[in-house]
């Protein structure tokens, strides 16, 4: 039964990487830089590969990849939940700018490369060659990603990499694919307003999956000592009893240590990432955009302060096992006080969020009275 066992377990593994050897070969045929390396020219009656059309499937089937490899994360941490909206949210970025992005990618005559054979600046080969390096580099990438996760299994070293890939493999594609034949005249400056259009459904993958452990570990340390900072002084000064080790508070009743789950790092993930959502949907400004990113942040951070607060001061008064008390609202279960704080501020962060959204959206008219003028 061991041998047998083991025999189907390499079985599988075999099958795996045949899948994924299939799938490769078919993700580089799709890179024109690999198929100029082959010398590859596209004929009637041939599949061409290295067209638009070739190179977006198999950025779906890399996406479909990131999927499988990253709901593993997204069921492990907490703070990483928010990570099965991602697909969704980034297809809907890409379906709202569809009315910029589909034209960009048809070309207007001649073959699929046929913008190619139009005169280009020095500037615009320069940048071209660059995004085949980047669409090269991210193959690579996402490529050694792939195999370490064949060989190691779930690991944060291949998410990583494969995430990090992925974004430099689709802004790359999108600045090479996009197309305009007709003259040179502000093709560069097009091209790179396509690619911009990518940078959220990009991106958004790197965020969505955990960070290196010890990178991790130093931003949740550094904001656990924060958060213990801030709630010792204003309970210092308001003249309670309290004393501060570090990220732990010895209060009357007993002690309560700011950790990781009250460090604010989930709802630093979750608003980063519902501020991108937003600044990519909302604003075509740049200042906007990342305005409104960095404001999630602090409105992260400053919620969480409120959070901590509010939960010293029932461990306070009630001692830091009412943290662990069940809170009902009208026979319903909405959890112990603890986790309950932390959806709160978590809607509150994204509520600010939407009321700044507003505020940059209104738009102060004066209608001048002809008789003023006069």
């Amino acid at each position: 039964m061991g041998r047998n066992a083991v025999q189907g377990g390499l079985a599988r593994k075999i099958l795996v990487m045949d899948w994924e050897l299939k799938f490769w070969a078919f993700v580089l045929n799709s890179w024109p830089g690999f198929a100029k390396f082959r010398g590859h020219q596209s004929m009637s009656g041939t599949a061409n590969y290295s067209s638009p059309r070739w190179a977006a499937l198999a950025a779906g089937g890399l996406v479909a990849y990131l999927i499988w490899d990253q709901q593993h994360w997204w069921g492990l941490k907490a703070e990483y939940a928010f990570g099965y909206l991602v697909p969704f949210f980034a297809a809907f970025v890409i379906y709202e700018r569809w009315a910029e992005i589909g034209p960009a990618f048809r070309p207007s005559s001649g073959p699929v490369a046929g913008f190619r054979e139009r005169q280009k600046s020095l500037i615009e080969g320069i940048l071209e060659a660059l995004a085949l390096v980047a669409v090269g580099g991210g193959l690579l990438s996402f490529g050694l990603g792939a195999l370490y996760k064949t060989m190691e299994g779930n690991n944060l070293i291949s998410s990583n990499f494969m995430a990090t890939g992925f974004a430099a493999v689709l802004l790359g594609g999108a600045f090479y694919y996009a197309d305009w034949p007709v003259s040179t005249e502000g093709a560069v400056r097009k091209r790179l307003r396509v690619a911009a259009l990518f940078v959220f459904p990009a991106l958004i993958w790197m965020l969505s999956v955990p960070m290196f452990s010890a990178l991790e570990r130093g931003i949740s340390t550094f904001l656990m000592n924060k958060v213990a900072l801030v709630v010792y002084t204003v309970f210092d000064v308001l003249g309670y009893a309290v004393i501060r080790e570090g990220s732990i508070l010895r209060l009357p009743l007993g002690d309560v240590g700011v950790e990781d789950a009250c460090s604010g790092i989930r709802s630093l993930m979750a608003s980063l990432f519902a501020g991108s959502f937003l600044a990519a949907v909302t604003f075509t400004a740049l200042w906007k955009k990342v305005f409104l990113v960095a404001t999630a942040m602090l409105f992260a951070f400053i919620n969480n302060i409120f959070r901590s607060l509010f939960l010293t001061a029932w461990a306070y008064a009630k001692g830091p096992e009412g943290l662990d008390g069940a809170v009902v609202f009208f026979g319903v279960d909405l959890g112990n006080v603890h986790d309950l704080t932390g959806w709160v501020v978590l809607g509150l962060t994204v509520g600010c969020l939407l009321l700044l959204v507003k505020l940059f959206s209104i738009r102060l008219t004066y209608q001048i009275n002809p008789e003023e003028l006069r």
